[in-house]
């Protein structure tokens, strides 16, 4: 089940905390997570909205390079759920099931060429 699509948006490391605050005052909506992923040298924060939510990934441009061709971030309630509804649908897992900061994330590329990062995250307790 999907709980939450992202629009994926990449900046400079200085300038998180301004692109939170633009998304916060356009879309009157709030920071889900905030949260660094010190393996990519990047840091993240969610700002959700009823009618908008966006991924800001913030760091340097070689650090962000490999994570920019995912347009998409889809929160599931758990990754099993939507693996095989994908596949046999069409879409190519481009990446295992991989361990992130907040639960665990994957990668695959819709029929239409479209590559989409599929997570779910862990509960605050089982942290």
């Amino acid at each position: 089940m999907i709980i939450e699509t992202c629009t994926r948006v990449f900046v400079e490391a200085n300038e998180l905390d301004a692109t939170i605050a633009f998304y916060k005052a356009l879309s009157g909506g709030t920071v889900g997570q905030r949260f660094a992923y010190p393996e990519a040298g990047l840091e993240l924060a969610t700002i959700s909205s009823p009618r908008l939510s966006v991924l800001v990934i913030a760091g340097e441009p070689d650090k962000r390079h490999p994570f920019e061709a995912t347009r998409l971030t889809v929160k599931v309630d758990r990754l099993e759920t939507i693996l095989a509804t994908l596949t046999e649908a069409g879409a190519e897992q481009l990446e295992p099931v991989q361990t992130t900061p907040v639960g665990r994330k994957t990668r695959f590329r819709h029929p239409d060429g479209l590559v989409v990062e599929y997570v779910d995250h862990d509960s605050p307790s089982t942290r």
